[in-house]
């Protein structure tokens, strides 16, 4: 999230005019009838769009990033290409999702859809994933202070009179007042908007990092070993840093003991209690304690309450309409009977889903096993792929002295038959040492599991650490391979 901050004060001017040319129109249209009718629907409205308004600012983070920077008409003439896919769901379903930002790069800057949207977002959202949460609810924070920051700077530096009771900003309010309050929403959301975008994208580029960046693990792996061995001689220092922690401080040898101290607290304390008791007792203050029951007043008697959290309740308890073309609150009453249809059929369609589950039909998918990610560790993984005959490809590939090619044969022939025998969860940004570990679970210390553990080396250390193994070595992992895959390919097969 630092990183992210640190992109917005390089590119604050940028991601500002951005947000200006997408939302300015948008923003004045709504506030203006929000203003017009004193109602807060137009300004909801807006607000629930918040991720239309946010796919452009991605896209300019994410180019700018790479020495990119698209003007606001470029990205306004290009939005088809990157702001359409995800959207809707997002507008919907996945509206109040405090991961909103931190996920919006699975679709717009992966492109990724259906299932292997969902495998993405499985593995973007392993711990710990709480900090994208973290970030929405503390921006949205400052979105709120901030606005009313604003207001309350600019009632106080008018020359004219304001009332300062919010419930007359709320209830009784006029058009200009409406309309600044609108207005200043809109120039904080200039402010947190990219900055809530480019610490998302940050949060995002971070978890791939952690995710994808095998080849510096290897690297770190031997920096660690080194250093591992060169702190054994720092272990003297840390015993004497806790011998020298652990020894009395000249002040605390010369520090009263605590029994004194409290016995001095209380003797210097002792008349000033004896006069409080004096004053509370009965002679000077009589004091009588009573409980009783009794019925609130109705609400509907209470004439005289200007509350505007009362009058909310007395729409809602009593369906009081009364002057609703002046309320702020007052929801129309087609929307609500729309609200009330909708709700409906989202109950009868949750309905029909667990009556459809508990068919034999629904049974047999819900029990049908995981499928096979078409890409696993960067290498297709689809049976098609794969040519007619393994051993053929892979002598041209040595003959080509290319050993990464041979190992990238070698080990999407063996998941792929792996998995055709033995079924386990992988999403698609699973990598090789998610697969061992899978399978190790799955399998224990089975020979085709020792065989993958040595495939795997070979291809960690050839295909991120580029130290290419031997050809015997690649020869060597294909005769065994050839010795146990006939029963694991039979046995799927049956």
């Amino acid at each position: 999230m630092d990183f992210g901050t640190r992109l917005y004060r390089r590119w604050w001017r940028q991601g500002a005019l951005v947000w200006l040319v997408f939302t300015a129109l948008p923003f004045a249209l709504l506030a203006g009838y929000g203003a017009a009718t004193r109602s807060v629907w137009p300004m909801l409205v807006f607000w629930w769009l918040k991720p239309l308004w946010e796919r452009p600012l991605l896209a300019f983070y994410s180019r700018a990033l790479f020495g990119d920077y698209p003007s606001p008409w470029t990205l306004l003439r290009t939005f088809r290409s990157y702001g359409v896919n995800g959207l809707a769901g997002q507008l919907t379903w996945r509206r109040l999702s405090p991961m909103r930002g931190f996920l919006t790069g699975v679709w717009q800057l992966e492109g990724s859809k259906g299932d292997k949207a969902s495998g993405r977002l499985s593995v973007l959202l392993r711990p710990p994933s709480q900090r994208a949460g973290t970030l929405t609810l503390t921006v949205l924070t400052l979105e709120h202070m901030m606005t009313v920051a604003l207001v309350v700077l600019a009632i106080t530096l008018v020359p004219w009179q304001f009332n300062l009771e919010f419930s007359v900003w709320f209830q009784e309010q006029s058009r200009l007042q409406w309309a600044f309050a609108n207005l200043a929403w809109y120039l904080v959301l200039m402010v947190t908007e990219p900055l809530y975008v480019a610490t998302s994208f940050a949060l995002y580029l971070n978890q791939r990092t952690w995710l994808e960046g095998w080849d510096l693990q290897l690297g770190l792996t031997r920096i660690g070993e080194r250093r591992r061995r060169a702190g054994r001689g720092g272990a003297a220092l840390l015993v004497l840093l806790a011998l020298f922690s652990a020894a009395p401080h000249p002040a605390e040898a010369q520090a009263p003991p605590t029994g004194q101290a409290e016995s001095a607290s209380t003797d210097k304390d002792a008349p000033k209690q004896q006069a409080l008791d004096l004053l509370a007792s009965d002679t000077f203050m009589p004091f009588e304690e009573r409980q009783d029951r009794r019925l609130r007043e109705s609400l509907r008697d209470d004439d005289d309450n200007d509350s505007w959290w009362r009058d909310l309740l007395k729409k809602l308890i009593e369906q009081d309409r009364d002057g609703g073309d002046n309320d702020p609150l007052s929801v129309p009453d087609a929307l609500v009977e729309g609200m009330g249809y909708l709700l409906l059929l989202v109950l009868l369609g949750v309905i029909l889903a667990l009556i459809l589950q508990r068919l034999p039909g629904g049974l047999a998918r819900r029990r049908r096993g995981p499928e096979m990610p078409v890409s696993v560790a960067g290498l297709d993984t689809r049976a098609d792929s794969l040519p007619a005959d393994l051993n053929q490809a892979l002598d041209e590939e040595l003959a080509r002295g290319d050993i990464r090619a041979a190992l990238a044969l070698l080990l999407r022939d063996g998941l792929i038959t792996l998995f055709q025998r033995h079924p386990t969860p992988l999403t698609a940004g699973a990598t090789e040492q998610d697969c061992l570990r899978a399978y190790r679970r799955l399998l224990g210390d089975a020979p085709v599991v020792a065989w993958l553990t040595d495939l795997i080396d070979a291809w960690t250390r050839t295909a991120w650490a580029h130290r290419p193994s031997d050809q015997e070595r690649v020869r060597a992992l294909r005769d065994r391979w050839g010795e146990l895959r006939p029963a694991l390919a039979g046995r799927a097969a049956s």
